[in-house]
């Protein structure tokens, strides 16, 4: 059996990927009435890459694998900054359909660094919407969304758009 124990630098440097993410792409793609309206809370965000690394080492122990491929990277990525919702609200913010899935929006973005970059450029919009309910309502196992991101980036490969 392996060790479950991840590195503290493993974990501080994914921490710091996702702040960056968060801080330099995502928050700056959206518009000024829903940059003002949120805010990152650092401990949560430790803590969804804490069960990230967690969660990684029990599939990894199961497994028998030495490293997660890029597509349980991304899902497992997606599952623990969904989950922990680490974007929270402003007290005076009005909560709209945006505000409430920005979790599950940021989640994906920053599990789909992981794929070819191509992935993020192929998804149409209706997909796109399709993932994020999929993301806000449905209980996905990682191994479950590891498949759905394997399958959507050969479909991007093959067709351009899903």
């Amino acid at each position: 059996m392996q060790k479950l124990e991840t590195p503290e630098e493993d974990i501080r440097k994914r921490y710091e990927t996702f702040l960056n993410l968060y801080e330099n792409q995502f928050k700056e793609g959206l518009d000024e009435k829903y940059r003002s309206a949120i805010y990152l809370s650092k401990e949560l965000l430790h803590c969804a890459v804490k069960a990230y690394f967690d969660d990684i080492a029990k599939y990894k122990a199961y497994a028998g694998s030495d490293f997660a491929d890029r597509h349980k990277q991304a899902a497992y990525s997606i599952k623990w900054l969904s989950r922990f919702k680490p974007i929270q609200l402003m007290p005076d913010a009005v909560p709209d359909t945006v505000l409430l899935t920005i979790n599950e929006a940021f989640s994906l973005y920053a599990g789909l660094i992981f794929l070819e970059p191509t992935v993020i450029k192929g998804i149409s919009q209706k997909f796109y919407k399709h993932l994020i309910y999929t993301i806000t309502y449905r209980n996905l196992s990682g191994k479950g969304l590891a498949t759905l991101m394997y399958l959507l980036e050969c479909g991007v490969k093959n067709g351009g758009t899903i």
